[in-house]
C-alpha cells in the first residue's frame, strides 16, 4: 500500500517505494516541477472538465481507544463531463494522505480504465495534477476514484474538525466532529472541484460509532452494519440537489434534538440540536425557522427542493452560522434562548437570534439555490439575504426590520469613513468585521434598487431571477439584467436609465457621494466624494427623491430625476417656496448623504424645532447623522449642526436617538462602528440613561460652540 501525504513528507512503505520516493522528490523540488508538462499554475481550475456527482464514503473515529484515534479515511468517486479533450485532470487537494496506487480514472459507461503517469501538486493553489496514458476524449463521460484519509483536530482551517461539549457538572469533554467548508475548505478535507460554480449531487455515506448519530445535508435512509469494525455503522443519506462544494455538510455527534415543522401538505421537518443540557434551550429557534421559511415560501413563490432542515447549536463555533443546504449550523451563544414573556418587541437577546436565523433561512433560496458563479460576486448572495432578512423581521415585529435596516445603513458609512470606502464587489475580504460592513452596504445598495424600481417591479424581478437560475450559478450582470428585464416590463424607469450603468456605480466603486444642494433659482446639484478628497475621480448616477415642506410627500421614494455619473452639476427645475423646505432622499433609500445650503438648514432646523414629526421618522435620523457628519468633516458649522441637533430632547423614536449615540461616540469620540450600535443599543434599553446621554452630549455641544465662539480669530 502507498499512501502519501500532501502537506508533509510523505510516509514511505516498501511495496510501492518508488512512486513515494517520487512524491518526496516533487515535493521537495518544486522547481522541478514546474517544467513538467503536467504542471498546472492557473489560479482557477482548467474548464475541459465539468464535475456532476460526488459518491462519499467516509469513516470517522472519535473513539480514544483506537490506534489512530480521531481521524478520518474514506474514498470519493468523482463523476464528469469532458467538455474538451484533454489527458491531465487537475482537481483541489490538500493536506491529507492520498493512496495513489489505489486511484483509478475510467471511463463512466464502458468502464474502461486510464492509467495514470504522473501525479504532481501545485502546494501554493491546492491542486493535485494527473496525466493520463490516453487523451479523455470530448463529450463522454468519466469517473475518477481517490481514496484519502488523515487524523483530526480541532483546526477548523482543515474543513473537517474536532469539536467538543462540557458538562457544567463533570466537567468532561463530550467530542463530535463538524465541517465547515466556506469558502473553499473543501480541499482541504478531500480531493474535489472546489469552485463555487461546480455544482454537483452528492450521495454521502457516513461510517462512526453506533453511539452517534449521522448528520448530513439529506436525511438518513439506512443504517448498515460496519463489516469489519465492531460497533461501527454505515449512515447512508439521500442524495443531494445540485450545489457547491462548499455546501456539503456533515457531523458525526450525540446531540439531543427537539422536533418541529412548517405547515402545509408538504411540510419542511426540522430538528434543532444541541447537547442534552441545553436541549429546552433549543425551542426558541425549533419554533422560529419553520416560520420564517414557510414566509419565504410564500413571498418567493417557490417551495424548497428540501424536506428537512437539521438546525446544530455548536460551542464555540468561529462564525455566527453556516447556512449548509439541509444542516445548518450555529453558534450556541446566538441561537440558545431561554423563555421569556411575550412581548410587543423580542429582548436584545431574542432579535439577534430571529436575524440570524431569519438570515439562514433566506440564504435556502439565496446562496443555496442559486449560487454564485465566483467569490467576488458573493456581495449578492449576502445583500439579498440581508433583504429579506428585513422582510422577514418586519413580517414579524411591524417597524423592526425598518431599524435593522437604519442600522445597517449607519454602520457601514460609519466603516466608510474609517477604512476609506467599501467595494463591495471585491472577493478579498479577509477579516469577518470587513465582511460585516460590505454585507451591511449590499443590503443598503439593493435596498435603493428596490426604491428605485419600486417594491412590486423588484419582486417580479427577484421571483424572475430564481426561476431562471434555481440549481445554477449566477453572476451580479445576471442578477442585474433581471432587474432590468422586470423594469422593461413594468416601465419602471426612463428610456436613458439603464440598470446596470447605474448599479455598477454602487457595485464597483467604494465610498459613497455627498450629494450638494444649493437653492437659486433652480436647485444646483452637485456631488463629490464622502472623503472631500479633491483626487478622487468617483461618479455615482444618484437616484433623486424629494419632498418639500408644502408637499409633505415622504411615502413616494420613486425617483424624480437621476444624477448622471458623468456630469460634476446637475440643475433640477424645481420650484420651492422661499420659505419652505426641500429635503433628499426620501425614507434615506439612497445610500449617500445631503448637504444643502445654510438658508435650508435653518428651514429644516425650524420645522424640527416646532414639529420634528412632521417629517419622516427615517428622514429625521438621516438629517442628524448627515450634520454630524458633514460637522466632523467641516463641510458646515458648528452652529449650523448645533441647530439642527436641539430638536433631540423632544425625540422619542429609536432611530434617531441612534444616529445621535453613533454619529457622537463614533465621529467625537473615535469609538468603533460596532462599539457605537453597542452603546445605542443598551442606552435604548435603559430610557433614563438616554435622557442622560443626551443631556451630557449637549452640554458638551454647547461647550464646543461657546470654545468656537470666543476662540481668537486668526486677525487678532
Amino acid at each position: 500500500m502507498s499512501i502519501c501525504r500532501l502537506s508533509v513528507v510523505p510516509r514511505i512503505d516498501k511495496p510501492n517505494l518508488a512512486i513515494c520516493y517520487l512524491m518526496l522528490l516533487l515535493a521537495l523540488t518544486p522547481a522541478a516541477v514546474a517544467v513538467k508538462t503536467t504542471y498546472y499554475d492557473s489560479p482557477r481550475l482548467p474548464t475541459a472538465l465539468v464535475p456532476f456527482h460526488y459518491e462519499l464514503h467516509l469513516l470517522t473515529r472519535l473513539e480514544n481507544t483506537h490506534p489512530i484515534p480521531f481521524g478520518y479515511e474514506g474514498a470519493v468517486n468523482i463523476s464528469f463531463f469532458v467538455h474538451k479533450s484533454t489527458d491531465v485532470v487537475v482537481l483541489h487537494a490538500d493536506d491529507f494522505s492520498i493512496k495513489l496506487a489505489k486511484t483509478q480514472l475510467q471511463e463512466w459507461y464502458t468502464l474502461q480504465k486510464l492509467a495514470i503517469l504522473e501525479f504532481n501538486f501545485n502546494r501554493k493553489l491546492d491542486y493535485l495534477i494527473m496525466k493520463a496514458d490516453s487523451y479523455l476524449k470530448q463529450g463522454k463521460y468519466y469517473s475518477l476514484t481517490i481514496e484519502f484519509g488523515r487524523p483530526m483536530s480541532e483546526n477548523k482551517r482543515g474543513g473537517y474538525f474536532l469539536a467538543h461539549s462540557t458538562d457544567w457538572q463533570s466537567q468532561q469533554k463530550s467530542w463530535y466532529s463538524l465541517t465547515h467548508f466556506e469558502p473553499h475548505s473543501m480541499r482541504y478535507t478531500m480531493p474535489c472541484f472546489d469552485e463555487p460554480a461546480l455544482k454537483a449531487t452528492f450521495n454521502v455515506t457516513l461510517g462512526h460509532h453506533k453511539r452517534f448519530q449521522s448528520f448530513s445535508n439529506m436525511k438518513v435512509t439506512a443504517v448498515l452494519a460496519h463489516k469489519e469494525l465492531k460497533d461501527y455503522v454505515w449512515s447512508v443519506h439521500e442524495t443531494t440537489p445540485l450545489m457547491p462544494t462548499y455546501l456539503l455538510a456533515f457531523s458525526i455527534n450525540n446531540l439531543t434534538c427537539t422536533f418541529s415543522q412548517t405547515g402545509g401538505p408538504s411540510p419542511v421537518l426540522f430538528r434543532t440540536c444541541a447537547k442534552s443540557s441545553d436541549l429546552r434551550l433549543t425551542t426558541f429557534a425549533a419554533q422560529m425557522a419553520p416560520v420564517f421559511l414557510e414566509y419565504f415560501e410564500e413571498l418567493l413563490h417557490m417551495e424548497l427542493p428540501l424536506r428537512k432542515i437539521d438546525q446544530l447549536a455548536v460551542e464555540n463555533y468561529h462564525t455566527d452560522a453556516m447556512e449548509n443546504w439541509g444542516l445548518v449550523v450555529y453558534s450556541s451563544d446566538l441561537i440558545l434562548q431561554t423563555d421569556e414573556p411575550h412581548g410587543p418587541e423580542p429582548s436584545r437577546s431574542r432579535l439577534q437570534a430571529l436575524q440570524v436565523i431569519c438570515h439562514e433561512m433566506a440564504h435556502m433560496w439565496f446562496g443555496n439555490l442559486i449560487s454564485v458563479a465566483w467569490w467576488s460576486d458573493v456581495w449578492l448572495k449576502e445583500g439579498l439575504t440581508g433583504y429579506f432578512e428585513v422582510l422577514g423581521i418586519e413580517h414579524l415585529y411591524p417597524r423592526l426590520g425598518r431599524r435593522i435596516l437604519a442600522k445597517y445603513r449607519v454602520m457601514s458609512l460609519m466603516h466608510e469613513t474609517e477604512s476609506g470606502g467599501i467595494v463591495i464587489s471585491s472577493m478579498d475580504i479577509q477579516s469577518n468585521a470587513s465582511k460585516t460592513y460590505v454585507y451591511q452596504k449590499a443590503t443598503s445598495v439593493l435596498h435603493m434598487a428596490e426604491g428605485m424600481v419600486g417594491h412590486t417591479t423588484f419582486q417580479n424581478a427577484i421571483h424572475r431571477y430564481l426561476y431562471q437560475y434555481a440549481f445554477a450559478s449566477s453572476t451580479t450582470n445576471q442578477f442585474l439584467s433581471s432587474i432590468q428585464e422586470g423594469c422593461d416590463r413594468a416601465n419602471s424607469l426612463p428610456e436613458f436609465a439603464d440598470v446596470k450603468a447605474i448599479m455598477d456605480t454602487w457595485i464597483l466603486q467604494s465610498g459613497y457621494p455627498v450629494l450638494n444642494v444649493i437653492r437659486n433659482t433652480s436647485l444646483e446639484l452637485t456631488q463629490n466624494h464622502f472623503s472631500f478628497n479633491e483626487s478622487r475621480r468617483e461618479r455615482w448616477w444618484i437616484p433623486l427623491t424629494y419632498t418639500t415642506q408644502s408637499e409633505r410627500n415622504f411615502s413616494d421614494t420613486t425617483p424624480k430625476a437621476f444624477f448622471p455619473s458623468n456630469s460634476l452639476m446637475f440643475n433640477l427645475n424645481v420650484f420651492v417656496p422661499e420659505n419652505d423646505w426641500i429635503i433628499f432622499n426620501v425614507q434615506a433609500m439612497g445610500y449617500y448623504r445631503v448637504n444643502y445650503d445654510e438658508r435650508n438648514w435653518d428651514l429644516i432646523a425650524e420645522a424640527l424645532s416646532k414639529d420634528h414629526q412632521s417629517i419622516h421618522v427615517l428622514n429625521r435620523a438621516q438629517i442628524v447623522s448627515d450634520a454630524l457628519f458633514l460637522w466632523n468633516t467641516k463641510r458646515v458649522s458648528w452652529s449650523t449642526a448645533l441647530n439642527v441637533l436641539k430638536y433631540l430632547v423632544d425625540e422619542d423614536e429609536f432611530e434617531p436617538l441612534m444616529a445621535l449615540v453613533v454619529g457622537v461616540t463614533n465621529g467625537f469620540w473615535g469609538v468603533s462602528p460596532e462599539s457605537s450600535m453597542n452603546i445605542a443599543k443598551w442606552l435604548s434599553s435603559a430610557g433614563k440613561w438616554y435622557a442622560e446621554f443626551i443631556n451630557y452630549t449637549f452640554d458638551q455641544l454647547v461647550f464646543v460652540e461657546n470654545n468656537l465662539e470666543s476662540a481668537p480669530s486668526e486677525e487678532d
